[in-house]
């Protein structure tokens, strides 16, 4: 059994192919583009394997009545996430339908020899027990990006560096991937786990057993070679405020695992919410924490506005900033990178950053002094650190600042914005350094952005943390980064926790094949 789809419909099928997940955050534009080729092409896009030629006709009526109902609720025509509860219900049809398969297989990556072989898997004799689902092709001049990843394609995501290949899965949650010349040997293991479950002569009903999927995809998971480089990223933590008081103990907890498994930790910025000497004891007292857990290997830490300025408006203090240390360029060996600290508060008015050019001239010089002196360096991975988002962008109002500037006609963008973003640009351009970490706006974004000067052009990857302790009722939040040097790929996944509830993933975004 097989179903075609487009690759930016991809969670939606790994929703509806489970019963154990919650309904993720869906474009409308998306959902709509889904049913609509169920309902009229079904024909083409399902494949039936033997003896079960008439599911096309049946998925096909299912989706003709959820479209219906979409297009029925008139109030969410505008909005351009379909809300959870509403997809919820449009789908429980295709899930009946769906989500009745004991394995599934997903297809990634784009050439010929995967879609030959995932048409082939799909109408392999598994007597109705298997799903194969194929992307139409895969987005490769952009990131891509997928909102609250069900597990199985978040899975698919993180293995983007060895796509083409596939993701299997089953019910339980137990998934692993193989690369497209190792897909035969894998499938040929579970066609053997197969004949260990009593064959379905009927269409596949819930609650089919999985062990034999299951012990199979959890030995083969313990065969992966991929070495990933990883950083837990922080950012905004603002100590000295009510919601990092009560949010410390949920991100402790969280990290008191993750930080045991990343290369690095890196903080950009507003580590306190004012200079003041109790905050900043707090935050140090974090960092010793963080420090222990990561076997000795001390966060990367740079300042925000906030650390420097009353409430990050008014003055210019950098007594406490001084108290706890701060750095310039990190050569990191063992996960071999370098990393570069830009202070964008240095200048700037009220909570808007600069950078001065004595810094840019400062950093450059340093940078340059270090790769010549050590020639391995120049095969290292360069990363700007920044508190500052490097490119502009608006988000919903929810502090009462943004709120107060939105009654007037006003957003907050010109208040916050890096005045000197195009100089940064520049200069990274200028050094070959393509990825810059940030904080600031207490949003996670992910951005590819093309920039030019003159006759040169460039891609730079800039990945934004939101607020790790809940600043201004943000959700608690951070951002785990893979980076895969073979392919030159970044894997970025947000985690966030909301009113004290347990993290979970709500962006995964792959970078564009170099």
């Amino acid at each position: 059994m097989g179903a075609i789809f487009k690759l930016e419909h991809a969670n939606i099928m790994a929703y509806v192919t489970s019963r154990s997940y919650a309904p993720p955050r869906v474009l409308r534009q998306h959902l709509e583009e889904f049913l609509h080729v169920l309902s009229y092409d079904a024909e083409h896009y399902l494949i039936p394997e033997h003896g079960y030629e008439p599911w096309p006709t049946e998925i096909a009526a299912i989706a003709r009545n959820a479209t219906a109902q979409l297009y029925e609720r008139s109030a969410d025509t505008e909005s351009v996430l379909v809300p959870p509860s509403t997809l919820s219900r449009l789908l429980e049809g295709l899930r009946s339908e769906f989500a009745a398969y004991p394995l599934y297989a997903l297809a990634v990556g784009t050439n010929q020899e995967i879609r030959d072989v995932a048409l082939d898997l799909a109408r392999a004799p598994m007597h109705g027990q298997l799903l194969v689902l194929i992307p139409e092709s895969e987005v490769t001049e952009r990131n891509f990006e997928v909102l609250d990843p069900v597990p199985a394609f978040s899975t698919a995501l993180h293995a983007a560096p060895d796509w083409p290949g596939f993701i299997f899965w089953t019910q339980t949650g137990e998934s692993a991937f193989a690369k497209i010349n190792q897909a035969s040997e894998l499938l040929d293991l579970l066609l053997h786990a197969q004949f260990r479950m009593k064959p379905r002569r009927q269409r596949p009903l819930p609650f089919m057993t999985t062990q034999g999927f299951d012990f199979v995809l959890k030995e083969w998971s313990k065969r992966s070679s991929r070495t990933y480089r990883r950083l837990l990223h922080l950012s905004d933590l603002h100590f000295g405020t009510e919601e990092a008081t009560e949010n410390q103990a949920i991100l402790d907890a969280e990290l008191s695992e993750i930080v045991q498994n990343v290369d690095r930790v890196v903080i950009t910025g507003d580590l306190f919410d004012t200079p003041n000497k109790n905050y900043a004891t707090l935050f140090t007292n974090f960092k010793h924490n963080i420090t222990r857990l990561a076997g000795g290997r001390e966060p990367i830490a740079i300042t925000g506005n906030h650390d420097q300025r009353m409430i990050g408006l008014f003055g210019d203090d950098y007594k406490h900033v001084a108290s706890i240390g701060t750095q310039k360029i990190v050569v990191d060996d063992q996960c071999q990178m370098i990393f570069i600290c830009f202070n964008s508060s240095e200048n700037g008015v009220f909570a808007r950053g600069e950078i001065s050019s004595s810094q840019f001239r400062q950093l450059g010089g340093e940078y340059r002094t270090l790769i010549a002196s050590r020639s391995e360096l120049r095969h290292y991975l360069p990363i700007v650190l920044v508190h500052h988002h490097p490119f502009s962008f608006e988000v919903p109002a929810e502090t009462l600042i943004q709120k107060a500037l939105k009654v007037i006609g006003l957003g907050d963008e010109k208040l916050l914005v890096l005045a000197n973003a195009e100089e940064l640009h520049h200069w990274c351009m200028d050094w070959n350094i393509k990825t810059i970490l940030h904080g600031h706006k207490h949003k996670a974004r992910y951005v590819e952005r093309e920039v030019s000067r003159a006759s040169n052009h460039a891609r730079l990857t800039a990945i934004g943390c939101g607020s790790s302790l809940g600043a201004e009722g943000s959700p608690v939040s951070y951002n785990l980064l893979e980076w895969e040097p073979e392919s030159q790929r970044w894997i970025a996944s947000f985690f966030e926790s909301i009113n004290g509830g347990a993290f979970r993933e709500t962006v995964a975004a792959v970078s564009p094949q170099q």
